[in-house]
């Protein structure tokens, strides 16, 4: 399969390379340099965990599945991964809304996260459609060559 900018697998290539594992690990990085910085509550210490395992689960479930031969097997750990960088976008903004941590980065991994999901959502949908031979996009309508027709030819 060949890869074209989404992350998609692609024979020989590393998971490493994948864009989306990419940007999923950028997040980490951003996330363990920021949690560091946060004050040692309940409240704080909570979210910290269940934020850096959500976000951690994304990259983890990317590299498992891409070592998976099988396409079906491949989809099922991107699913995971996928509902990992939800869980991760869920924390983020508990964070936010708890006002816990720096604003602007919190924002900066809510925008890189988002990124992670789209290329996750469309990696999914391509090798569905491979799977089934179907088109990922819907059909066209068919083509009229008169958009407005009028219905009394005297006007």
């Amino acid at each position: 399969m060949r890869d074209k900018g989404k992350g998609i697998r692609v024979k020989g290539m590393d998971y490493r390379q994948l864009v989306f594992y990419q940007k999923a690990q950028l997040v980490v990085q951003n996330l363990n340099t920021e949690i560091k910085r946060w004050p040692k509550t309940m409240q704080s210490q909570e979210i910290a965990r269940q934020l850096f395992r959500s976000a951690i689960s994304v990259g983890a479930n990317i590299a498992e599945g891409h070592g998976r031969h099988d396409g079906a097997e491949y989809i099922h750990f991107l699913t995971i991964s996928q509902g990992s960088a939800n869980e991760v976008d869920h924390w983020l903004n508990t964070a936010l809304a708890c006002e816990i941590g720096n604003p602007q980065v919190m924002q900066m991994c809510i925008e890189i996260n988002n990124e992670v999901r789209k290329m996750l959502f469309a990696a999914i949908n391509t090798l569905r459609s491979h799977q089934t031979g179907k088109s990922v996009r819907e059909p066209s309508p068919p083509y009229s060559p008169d958009p407005f027709p009028l219905e009394d030819d005297s006007v």
